[in-house]
């Protein structure tokens, strides 16, 4: 009976010493999470998103839409494949691949599309169907998860380089609290390129305002959208546009004095407390992994919009999750063309 006690004893400890001190990649930091605004008054639950057409394409996760001139979309899939399709989603084409994963996509003022791809960078599909890799190194450092991005009329893309970090498991990052993610401009005419702003949790969403005169940000495991001013007296200051969401925010657009945020999942409220002990949260990742995705929110479909002054003008959302893991929003009329990055499919909403 002895000897089993012992023996019960050493094991115990054996677990405790590795739960508290064995080595892993990750170096929580405290951090304190941002207020949550809960889900009434402006964020009253509804379920406006069920009313969404949900068109098939033959792929996985078109996270991105964008239109050229013509009236044409365009989405990106994990294979790498570029699809175009009509209005309706009819008559899909593909395009052409990245050998990557494009991400976020817009068309410049010279007629190319501008992807940013997770794997190859910032790169460019020209009328001829060729691509070309505009950027993927800065200042020495490799641009990791290009993400999403927002293009001047003067032909300078701004777009986020996602983390340095954690590029290939991204919930890393909420684990670990430690900002990598940052901002970078690319002038399509001068090929210069520069580090606009760094130190960022997860930089996402990047998006212009109807004068140009600053960018919006979304900051994926910060729970924040940030102001970036990029002309006028504020050039070069940054400033919080809304730490208030009751989500993750993923890629921004903006269209007709909206800023449209897609909200790929509802927060893991359970976990945030978490944020302020890193001491805790080594020891949950030394783990088995099942137990730390027990935590994972359910799927919830939910669009943002806001307007110039941060004030919420658009609150749809399905808690069905029948869209789900909704990452982008692109308005045209009287209609958004939502994407996702795990859907086999594009979605359509009309505007009450």
């Amino acid at each position: 009976m002895k000897k089993n006690l012992q023996r019960i004893g050493f094991l115990l400890l054996v677990g405790l010493l590795y739960l508290g001190f064995y080595p892993i990649d990750l170096d929580p930091v405290a951090r304190p999470s941002p207020p949550y605004p809960g889900m009434e008054g402006d964020f009253k639950v509804n379920n406006l998103l069920a009313a969404t057409d949900i068109i098939a394409v033959a792929g996985v996760g078109p996270e991105s839409i964008a239109q050229d001139s013509q009236g044409n979309f365009y989405s990106g899939l994990d294979n790498g494949d570029l699809i175009r399709f009509d209005a309706s989603g009819a008559n899909q084409t593909v395009i052409g691949n990245t050998k990557g994963r494009p991400l976020g996509m817009k068309f410049a003022p010279n007629g190319w599309l501008i992807i940013a791809d997770r794997e190859m960078g910032l790169i460019a599909l020209d009328s001829m169907g060729s691509i070309t890799t505009l950027l993927d190194t800065i200042d020495g450092t490799p641009i990791r998860f290009a993400d999403d991005l927002a293009i001047t009329q003067e032909g300078v893309v701004y777009f986020s380089d996602a983390t340095q970090r954690n590029p290939i498991i991204i919930e890393n990052e909420f684990w670990e609290q430690r900002p990598s993610g940052r901002i970078i401009s690319y002038d399509l005419n001068t090929q210069e390129s520069e580090i606009v702003l760094d130190a960022l949790f997860f930089a996402n969403g990047v998006a212009l305002d109807a004068n140009e005169d600053y960018i919006i940000i979304n900051e994926t495991f910060g729970l924040e959208i940030k102001r970036h001013w990029i002309r006028g007296s504020k050039k070069g200051t940054t400033e919080i546009f809304t730490n208030e969401l009751p989500g993750f925010p993923d890629n921004v657009t903006f269209t007709d004095g909206i800023f449209w945020i897609a909200i790929p999942s509802q927060r893991a409220l359970e976990a945030e407390p978490l944020t302020e002990f890193p001491f805790l949260r080594s020891v949950l990742l030394r783990l088995p992994k099942f137990i730390r995705d027990g935590i994972t929110p359910k799927p919830y479909s939910m669009i943002l919009g806001f307007d110039a002054e941060g004030k919420l003008q658009y609150n749809l959302q399905d808690p069905n999750g029948g869209y789900d893991y909704i990452t982008s929003v692109l308005q045209v009329d009287d209609k958004l063309y939502i994407g996702s990055l795990k859907e086999e499919a594009i979605g359509i909403y009309t505007l009450k």
